[in-house]
């Protein structure tokens, strides 16, 4: 191994074929060995004199060792890894860029032996096969490497451990002037762990930076403030093969609501499904200053669609037709959502996303009565069950008077961060 490469293996591989025993055959646990010498290997690391490996101490070779460990438990998988299989005076060493690629993921692989006539990479069903006609070998192999048709594999636990590393068979022939000789090697693959979570309860608290204003005849400013506050949040979600559900109640200074939006699936085959989505919320906003118009009172507005979507597990987009009411008009509404939590889906992902754009109009052909909601949450899973959450929304209203020129219009921009706590079954 070269230094470059950070002296990491993880396996060793040797020129005979060995077989993992057991129910869980071809699986492993991840893990990485910091190696100072290498079993297939004599007395130097790159065919140097034996001068050149005692100029380094022992103490020199240990503290070395213990940095590089350090750093591997730093990174989680190593961006290469280079496997001796034979030592000097014919070295044959094999290269993986990335060390361990995942599902659906090509590593560069490097087979190189100095002074070979030609190298033969092939899988050990022989589906797969790559040859070159010097001492260097360059492969892009796949996920799928010896498969005879794509497939769709996962981690599984056993005995509490779980076993993420699938470790796929290949033989490399070397040969050199007229000898050939062939080696026994394993081509890593991360599975990704199946998610069968159906369920997921949040709850957290979210510092609220605020902006609003309000403008009337000719643009003229009628309020204005800035404003700091705290919002608290709860959440319950469901997803299952044909059901979509979440759940949101949220309280703070001058705003509080709620939300519920289910997702059926009608027909689809596979992962993804289409059907029908619904949304219904209620929110109460305390902000405007009422003493200006009747028409600013503080009132409950609720608002409901249905339309189209297209579902997977934990994930639904839909487009929604619906109404939406401030008990004193009811506008027509058009809007787009999509829904993505982390928890639920197929494969657990580190992040969740909810993204809304929804437009109200009514009243005349060309609407003087308007209210706009664009709003964009993000959720990063930090550790088992914490999120960090940051958001952006933009809520903008517009209310005929005497004259266009004298009609109400309220803006409000919310940003958010803060963090969330999830439990999960």
């Amino acid at each position: 191994m070269s230094t470059d490469d950070a002296r990491m293996a993880a396996q060793c591989c040797v020129p005979r074929r060995i077989r993992p025993a057991g129910p869980l055959a071809g699986l492993c646990r991840a893990r990485y060995r910091v190696e100072a010498n290498s079993p297939h290997r004599g007395a130097s690391l790159d065919c140097v004199t034996s001068d050149c490996v005692t100029s380094m101490n022992r103490l020199t070779r240990l503290a070395l060792s213990s940095a590089l460990a350090t750093a591997l438990a730093g990174c989680a998988v190593p961006v290469a890894q280079t496997t001796r299989l034979t030592g000097c005076p014919e070295p044959v060493t094999v290269r993986m860029e990335p060390a361990v690629p995942g599902e659906g993921q090509s590593a560069l692989l490097t087979v190189a032996s100095p002074g070979a006539d030609s190298i033969i990479l092939r899988s050990e069903n022989g589906l797969d096969r790559y040859s070159a006609a010097h001492d260097t070998l360059l492969a892009q192999v796949t996920s799928d490497f010896g498969d005879s048709l794509p497939t769709s594999r996962y981690a599984v636990r056993w005995n509490g451990e779980l076993l993420s590393r699938l470790e796929k068979p290949a033989l490399i022939t070397v040969c050199r002037r007229g000898v050939c000789y062939e080696l026994y090697h394993q081509i890593p693959v991360e599975l990704p762990e199946a998610n069968h979570r159906t369920v997921a309860l949040t709850a957290g608290y979210d510092a609220v930076f605020a902006r609003r204003s309000l403008v009337g005849s000719h643009s003229a400013l009628l309020f204005r403030e800035v404003l700091n506050s705290g919002t608290f949040t709860a959440q319950a979600e469901l997803s299952d093969r044909l059901w979509n559900a979440r759940a949101e109640a949220y309280t703070g200074l001058g705003l509080r609501g709620g939300s519920l939006d289910l997702s059926r699936v009608v027909t689809g085959g596979g992962e993804v499904g289409y059907g029908v989505a619904m949304h219904l919320d209620a929110v109460r906003s305390d902000w405007l200053p009422d003493g200006e118009s009747p028409v600013l009172a503080d009132r409950t507005a609720w608002r409901v669609g249905i339309g189209p979507s297209l579902m997977l597990r934990g994930i639904t987009a839909s487009s929604q037709l619906g109404v939406f009411s401030d008990g004193a008009q009811t506008l027509q509404i058009v809007s787009t959502r999509i829904s993505i939590n982390g928890n639920l889906t197929e494969v657990r992902m580190p992040v969740s996303l909810s993204a809304e754009k929804t437009f109200a109009f009514g009243g005349a052909i060309i609407s003087r009565r308007r209210e706009a909601v664009e709003r964009l949450m993000a959720s990063v899973h930090v550790v088992n069950g914490f999120a960090v959450t940051v958001g952006l929304s933009t809520h903008r209203s517009a209310w005929p008077n005497d004259t266009p020129s004298s009609d109400f219009k309220a803006s409000e921009t919310l940003m958010t961060l803060g963090a969330r706590y999830a439990v999960t079954w």
